[in-house]
This record gives structure tokens, C-alpha cells and sequence, in this order.
């Protein structure tokens, strides 16, 4: 076991203070002693063996205490110590010993090299002690004068002095990588410049005091004379007040005399307590010098790191030009000289990570009819009319909004709620737009978002406003929307449901359901209707959901093809019981006629099952008709002629034409449940039920209501004509083993 473990359990009883930075500042040209030892006369003689020591061109500086408490509010605050002579007992036998490892673990100072001391060896055995704490040296008293204290502490010093070397440099090594990557993230000269003297005082761990002077102006766009003098385009603590001034401005000839020589002879500077940095002139079109004030001579590791850091920040003021024209590509329009879609994303991630972001809104705006102006007049006129437009929204929006252009007619704006909103960039329109000196009417669509949405990023959020201002189209020319973080749900419910279409069907997670038809005035069952179900690994999923989706895709035809297989094998079961005369009813979806062969592929289905067409009747819906009338109108022919029937699902909901109701090739009506669940309440949901029920007497087809839960309605529907029923009132949808024993039990 380690014996540094006895030790460890100081936590408790050793205090040190909060540290601060007291007492780190600066640098003494003295090599720093803490002797912690309760022996006062051990004190005043190792401060007189070591008054006039000077080691390695240093003196000696001895800090006494006289307890580990007193060692430990000390090293709270100051860490400066090249070596400690500590006493293993003091307030305890193994003070020492606890004081080392509490210093290494808890304020983790791995440099200052310890010397343990003892009067009893037998206290702590060097054997033990030298292999489990890090120490340079354990020391009888009593041998200090024979070994020589200058000798042990001229080694320990060594070894301190090589650890803070080596620390320094990783440290600095470390800091010039970091900076490398902060200074190539610099798009311009004078934040380059500010950020290169930040840089350069943690490097050397000086306050940061400094100048950044160009040496030829004109080259690098800072003014517009031709002036050579060189110029401050960067500045720190008391020079602040001096950028974008003429070195002569400077108060300080001395400064000014040191930067003029680096300039002049094309080499750093270096003083007693300064540095002026040299970055020759590149692709930089200019040559820079960076004074900074050190308040004291740079040790030589400083120095090399110096070296280091010059040659990698040189790099950034010959690449800020490269780096500036690359922004303009990559973040401006270059039809329009305006922000396109990446600035308004590092805009919008800007926004949503520095300020409040609540504040803020995003405005899209999308051109009414360009595409037709564009085809009609010619894409210059185009071109004229995305200026005009960009023209306006800048009047109207103007900085610290941003205006950007994010495809060809889609612009989009971001800035405070206040002034960024719908009703400002609605206005923008309402004069009319001057291009090629006429006047045009303009319009557009609109949508409005907000950034304060914490769970989605930048990206993200301009895909909502793209998805909200599509939804606003569909309402016609200068419409407007709201981004609804609901339907952004739903669209992501809808994609996951997509999603699981494909495993759903390898899994088996698909099954028909039957609905039973019956003849509500005498209670025969005249047929049933297949449903289709889904239960994932979540539950049931709702046909009025899933269904709609499918008929976005093509699983929707995989669907339709699973309903057909099923029926087929469910009629099967059918005549297997007797029940030979039950027609079964299967819902088609407009997606569906869009395949010529839906038919055929439903017929040679039946002649594979070895049933007739006859069995089944084809629902479709008024919509799917009139979407594609005259293809679904042959394809429906076709069924009704290989003696199969057919019926118009949700009758009375859409928006068909009585014309082409004569035309159809239609067997029955349905009324919808949305009718029969209002009928003994609202007298309009009676009214047209009724009228439909006239209707399909007057075409000589029968008439089937959906949706009967009552008696009432079924009373009602059978009064005025309409026998034919289906709903809760009789029988759910249920399995094909449930219906079968349904069907006995009658």
C-alpha cells in the first residue's frame, strides 16, 4: 500500500485560502525560499547560512512560518516559491508530509521543489518518504552543515528551474496554438491587430500595454490618401486613444523612435522592458510592427516563444485581405451586393448565442409571380426587379437588421421584434415599386418566426419559416403565416411515420378489420367494410393519421395491396362458413388510380384467390373523382364490368359536380358521418342528408350511411329512405376471427 494514502485525509483540518493573483504578479530576480519550521532558532540559522548564497547569478530570498497553517495561508495566495524546507513535525508528527501532498493535490504546484527536514529520523524513513511524495531532498538537521545547505539547495533550484522552463514553454506552445486559431478567425485589420496584442500579453504574461503600426496604408484600405507615414490600426490600455493616428501623433518619442527603426530596418526590437515585433510584408501588401511594453527584461524561453508567435501571426495580417475577399463570397449575394443565406445563418447563430434572442424576429418574403416576369420580360428586367425589391426592404429595415436574399425571389430579414414583423415588411409593398422608371405593382407572401426558440438552431429555424411561408402560398398572392411550432411537430411525426412504413410491413404490423353493413329496417347484414389497422411498438396508430400520409408517398400502393390480398383471403374464410352472398367494401385513394393497372392488379388478385370480382366494391371518395375525373372514371368502368360495384365514400363533402355524378359509373352513395352524427340536432347535416338519399333514388343507385351510433339516427335515416347502415350502433370494426364469430352468433 502507498504510503502517501496515510496522509491524504487532510481535507478537513487543512484550510487554504480562496486564491487570488496576489503576489504572482510580476517577477523578482531572486530565487524564492518558504522554510516552514516551528523551531525559531532553526529559522534565524538558515536565514544566516543563506544571507549572502547566490545561486545561478541569483540571490537567495528566505520567507519564514512557523506552522503548516501558516504555510498553507501563504501558499493560498502567493505561489512563487523555487523551494520549501519543511519540517515533517510540527502541529503534528506528520504535518510535513500532509502540508506536501496537500500542496501538490489541492493547489496543484508540481514546480516548487520541497526539501523535507527531520530531527527524528525515525518519525518518517527516508526510504519510504523519498519513493512516495515527490521531493528533491530529505535531510537529517543535523548533516545540513556537513552535505553543505548552498549544495542542496543549489540542486533543488536547478530542478526548479528546468521544471518551470519546460512549463513555460508548454504553457506558451499551448497559448500560440490557441492564438493561432483566435487570430485566424479575424476578418479585419484592426480586430487582428487588437486581438495580436491580447495574444501577446497572456504569451508572456504582461499586462496588455501595446501598438500595432502599418507601415504603408494605401495598400490595405485604411485610408484613402497616399499617405506612407506609418499609422496606428491597433492599440491597448493607455495607447488606445491613438488608433487611426500617424505614428508622429504618438506623445512617447521613445516609443515612437524603437517602432520607426523596426520598420526601417526590417528587424525586431528588443529593449530592457519592451518588444517590437517585425511581420515583413507578403501577400499583407504592407509591412506591421507590434510594440509591446513589458515593464521588464524576457527570459529567454519568452523570447523563442516570441519567435514562434511572430512567425504564425505574420501569417494573419499577409491572409486578412484573402481572408476578407472569401467573405464576400461566401457570405454576399453577388447579384445584389447584399447578404445571402450562409450571412444570415451566422446572423441568425449570432443572435441565438450573444444576445437575447427573444427579442428578435426572422421575416421571410417571397416575390408573388416572378417566375412569370422572369419568363415574360427577360431576366434583366428579373434582375431589376430583385433590386428594386432589395432597395425597399433596406429603407424599410434598416441596420442593426440584416436584409438578405436566400434564393432567387426569397428574401429574408432578422433583427428586433419592435421593427422586424410581418406588418412592416406588408407595408413595404403597399407603394408601388419603381423599376426602369415605371411604376409596378408588387405583391408577396409573408411569414414570420421567432428566434426565442432555444430547442432549435439557426438552420433549423429558417427551414420552419421556409415550411411556414410554403403553407402561406397555398392560400394565393399576398398571403402571410405565423411559424406554428405545432405543425413543425407534426411534420416531424409525419417523417417518422414514414419512417416506420417499411419495417411495418416486414414486421406484420399491418391487419384488416371489418365493419358490418346492415340493413337497418330489417337487420340483415348486406356486407362489410375492410378497415386497415396499424399497431407498432407504440400503440395503435390512427388510420385518419397514417393513411393521409401514405397517400404522400408511395407505400401507399404497398397498402393498397395488402388491403387487396386481405380481402381476397377474408372472403375465402367467408365461403368456407357459408357466407358466399357478403360483399366486402375496400377503400381506394386518389394516389392509387395515379397506376393504370390498380384494377387488373385487384382482379387477378381475386382469380389467385379464386373469388369474383363481384365479392368486392370499390369506395372512392367524391375528391379522388374529381381530381383525375376521367382516369378514374374508366378504371371504375372497369370494374362495375367485370361485375364489381362501386361506391362514392364521404358523399356530400367535396365539391363535385352534379354532371359528373350523371356520368360516373357509380353503384351507391355514402353519407358521410359528419351529416349523420348531426342529424336529429342541425337541421342544415338533415337537410342534406336527405338531399342525398333523393338523389341516389333519383339516379336508381343505393344509399349507405357511415357513423351510426344512435337509434335515433338510425330511425331517422330509415324514415326518409336510406336503409343501408354501418357504425357503433351495430358493431365496431373487428378482426377477421371476431367478425366470423360475430356472424354466427346472428
Amino acid at each position: 500500500m502507498d504510503r502517501a494514502e496515510d496522509y491524504h485525509g487532510i481535507d478537513d483540518e487543512m484550510l487554504f485560502s480562496p486564491e487570488t493573483q496576489e503576489g504572482n504578479q510580476g517577477r523578482r530576480d531572486v530565487w524564492r525560499v518558504l522554510a516552514v519550521d516551528d523551531d525559531k532558532d532553526f529559522q534565524n540559522s538558515l536565514n544566516f547560512a543563506l544571507r549572502d548564497a547566490v545561486i545561478l547569478d541569483k540571490p537567495i530570498e528566505v520567507v519564514n512560518v512557523y506552522s503548516m497553517a501558516e504555510a498553507c495561508k501563504v501558499l493560498s495566495v502567493d505561489h512563487d516559491f523555487a523551494v520549501a524546507f519543511i519540517d515533517v513535525m510540527m502541529e503534528t508528527e506528520d504535518a510535513g508530509l500532509r502540508l506536501m501532498n496537500a500542496v501538490r493535490d489541492i493547489l496543484g504546484l508540481s514546480e516548487t521543489r520541497f526539501i523535507l527536514l527531520t530531527g527524528q529520523p525515525g518519525i518518517a524513513p527516508a526510504k519510504f518518504v523519498m519513493q512516495d511524495f515527490d521531493l528533491t531532498d530529505y535531510c537529517l538537521k543535523s548533516d545540513l552543515a556537513s552535505r553543505g545547505i548552498v549544495n542542496i539547495l543549489t540542486g533543488a533550484i536547478r530542478n526548479y528551474h528546468q521544471l518551470k522552463t519546460i512549463s513555460a514553454a508548454h504553457r506558451g506552445l499551448h497559448l500560440i496554438i490557441e492564438s493561432s486559431n483566435r487570430l485566424q478567425a479575424m476578418k479585419t485589420l484592426p480586430d487582428l491587430a487588437s486581438a495580436t496584442l491580447d495574444e501577446l500579453a497572456k504569451l508572456i504574461n504582461v499586462p496588455c500595454e501595446g501598438l500595432v503600426c502599418a507601415s504603408k496604408t494605401t495598400d490595405i484600405g485604411l485610408t484613402n490618401g497616399s499617405v506612407f507615414e506609418p499609422i496606428t490600426i491597433g492599440a491597448s490600455g493607455k495607447y488606445k486613444s491613438y488608433v487611426n493616428k500617424g505614428l508622429s501623433e504618438l506623445p512617447d518619442g521613445y516609443i515612437q523612435s524603437l517602432i520607426e527603426k523596426s520598420l526601417r530596418e526590417k528587424h525586431s526590437v528588443e529593449t530592457e522592458n519592451s518588444q517590437v515585433l517585425f511581420f515583413a510584408q507578403s501577400t499583407s501588401q504592407a509591412e506591421f510592427a507590434v510594440y509591446v511594453a513589458t515593464g521588464r527584461h524576457l527570459e529567454d524561453t519568452e523570447k523563442e516563444l516570441l519567435h514562434v508567435f511572430a512567425a504564425n501571426a505574420s501569417k494573419g495580417f499577409g491572409n486578412v485581405a484573402l481572408v476578407s475577399k472569401l467573405d464576400r463570397v461566401a457570405y454576399e449575394d453577388d447579384l445584389l451586393g447584399i447578404s445571402n443565406r450562409s450571412a444570415l445563418l451566422r446572423e441568425m447563430f449570432r443572435i441565438r448565442t450573444c444576445s437575447k434572442a427573444d427579442f428578435f424576429n426572422l421575416v421571410m418574403i417571397d416575390i408573388d409571380g416572378f417566375s412569370v416576369l422572369n419568363n415574360l420580360f427577360g431576366s434583366t428586367f428579373g434582375n431589376f426587379v430583385l433590386q428594386a425589391v432589395s432597395d425597399r426592404l433596406h429603407k424599410v429595415f434598416q441596420r442593426p437588421a440584416v436584409v438578405a436574399r436566400i434564393q432567387s425571389d426569397l428574401f429574408a430579414v432578422v433583427g428586433f421584434k419592435e421593427i422586424v414583423n410581418l406588418a412592416a415588411a406588408k407595408d413595404a409593398f403597399n407603394e408601388k415599386f419603381i423599376i426602369e422608371q415605371t411604376s409596378h405593382n408588387l405583391s408577396a407572401c409573408f411569414t414570420e418566426v421567432s428566434l426565442d426558440n432555444k430547442s432549435r438552431d439557426a438552420a433549423d429555424l429558417l427551414r420552419a419559416a421556409e415550411s411556414a411561408l410554403r403553407r402561406a402560398k397555398l392560400h394565393g398572392p399576398g398571403s402571410s403565416s405565423f411559424h406554428d411550432p405545432k405543425l413543425d411537430q407534426e411534420a416531424v411525426n409525419r417523417f417518422h411515420i414514414m419512417q416506420d412504413f417499411s419495417d411495418a410491413f416486414s414486421q406484420n404490423e399491418f391487419e384488416l378489420h371489418f365493419q358490418p353493413q346492415l340493413n337497418m329496417a330489417t337487420g340483415a347484414l348486406m356486407g362489410v367494410e375492410a378497415l386497415i389497422r396499424w399497431n407498432n411498438r407504440n400503440g395503435s396508430v390512427s388510420p385518419d393519421y397514417f393513411i393521409p400520409i401514405a397517400e404522400q408517398s408511395v407505400y401507399i400502393h404497398e397498402l393498397g395491396r395488402f388491403v387487396a390480398c386481405k380481402t381476397c383471403e377474408f372472403i375465402q374464410q367467408l365461403d368456407a362458413k357459408g357466407y358466399t352472398d357478403i360483399t366486402v367494401s375496400i377503400n381506394y385513394s386518389v394516389r392509387q388510380f395515379e397506376h393504370s393497372n390498380v384494377i387488373s392488379a385487384l382482379h387477378e388478385q381475386c382469380a389467385l384467390a379464386g373469388i369474383s370480382p363481384s365479392r368486392i366494391c370499390v369506395e372512392v371518395t367524391e375528391t379522388a373523382i374529381m381530381t383525375s375525373h376521367n382516369r378514374v372514371s374508366t378504371l371504375l368502368e372497369q370494374h362495375r364490368k367485370a361485375g364489381g360495384s362501386v361506391s362514392i365514400d364521404d358523399f356530400g363533402t367535396g365539391m363535385s359536380s352534379l354532371e359528373y355524378l350523371f356520368e360516373l359509373p357509380v353503384d351507391q352513395l355514402k353519407i358521410d358521418r359528419v351529416f349523420v352524427s348531426k342529424l336529429t340536432a342541425d337541421e342544415k347535416s338533415a337537410a342534406l342528408s336527405n338531399m342525398i338519399i333523393e338523389l341516389s333514388k333519383r339516379l336508381g343507385i343505393s344509399v349507405i350511411a357511415e357513423g351510426v351510433e344512435t337509434k335515433e339516427q338510425a330511425d331517422w335515416l330509415v324514415k326518409h329512405g336510406c336503409e343501408l347502415g354501418q357504425g357503433w350502433l351495430y358493431s365496431k370494426a373487428l378482426p377477421p376471427e371476431a367478425i366470423l364469430d360475430w356472424l354466427a352468433q346472428r
